[in-house]
């Protein structure tokens, strides 16, 4: 059923903390598959017959096409309501997990790592506006949110420590999980939508993607000799070009994905760099103190 009350004049759901369970379920997924291969590459590369640069982008190719689409994902979302995107998600992620589970190849394997992204990027926000909208009480909704922060720790780590199986039973073990998310999804989580939410723009969300791919490839290509210089040209140029039309996008849209005067706000962009320094830090860490061990 569609809320229309604003959330101060909402009653308490009597099933808020199951939802936040559910919601916990698939964010926990979404963070354990962004570091859950870095223990298991080396074996995994040897299997698959992998190269370095193969290696890094089935670990690579999860974060940056789900970092891509996560730009348009909750305006989406707003329009078409969180609770079906969730489910959406959910049901992709899981059958992209099989993918994942079964893949006798490379490319199969990076695919799957590619539509698990998509369904990430279609839970993720959900995960925090259905928070948002199952809990109407200020304070149990802080304490909502503070457990939904702390479980993407908890998920990185745990995909640390899951790194230690074998590589296909790591993306087997999302399936038991994401069923039991599903249902009580299905049950108990609110619907919330806004025909009248801010328009998606596909063309911005392509452009922010192709700019992350180049860059991405622009660092692997740089970084793994021999230097091939035509590949590297190539991929520097379509990401400059992208990045360059995305942000001139964003500053012609009357409704942007993105918009740049937030970063004008100090305290804004000093949180955005933090973070941003936070995530680079800790993924580089992971991988060296992965593959030290």
């Amino acid at each position: 059923m569609t809320e229309e009350y604003p959330f101060s004049a909402a009653p308490k759901s009597p099933h808020r903390w199951l939802l936040l369970m559910v919601v916990g379920l698939g964010l926990l997924l979404v963070t354990v598959d962004i570091t859950i291969l870095l223990t298991a590459l080396p074996v995994l590369t040897h299997e698959l017959h992998a190269s370095a640069a193969e290696g890094l982008w089935i670990v690579n190719a999860y974060p940056l096409f789900s970092t891509g689409l996560l730009l348009g994902a909750g305006t989406l979302g707003d329009r078409i309501g969180h609770r079906r995107m969730y489910l959406v998600g959910l049901v992709i992620f899981g059958l992209a997990s099989l993918m994942a589970a079964y893949a006798g190849s490379v490319a199969v394997l990076v695919l799957a790592r590619v539509l698990q992204a998509v369904g990430a990027s279609a839970m993720l926000p959900a995960t925090l506006a259905l928070i948002r909208v199952g809990f109407s009480d200020e304070r149990e909704r802080a304490l909502a949110i503070s457990v939904w922060a702390c479980l993407s720790l908890v998920g990185a780590i745990l995909g640390w420590l899951l790194g230690h199986f074998h590589w296909g039973a790591l993306f087997l073990v999302n399936v038991p999980i994401i069923a039991i998310a599903w249902l009580g999804t299905w049950f108990v989580a609110p619907e919330q939508r806004n025909p009248n939410a801010d328009p998606w723009d596909l063309p911005s969300s392509v452009l922010a993607l192709l700019a992350l791919s180049s860059l991405v490839l622009a660092i692997k290509t740089a970084t793994h000799p021999p230097i091939d210089l035509g590949v590297l040209g190539a991929a520097l140029a379509i990401g400059l070009l992208a990045g360059v039309a995305f942000v001139r996008r964003q500053h012609r849209l009357p409704h942007p994905l993105l918009d740049f005067s937030l970063f004008r706000n100090p305290a804004f962009a000093a949180g955005v760099l933090g973070a941003v320094s936070v995530t680079f830090t800790t993924g580089g860490v992971l991988l060296g103190v992965s593959q030290r061990f």
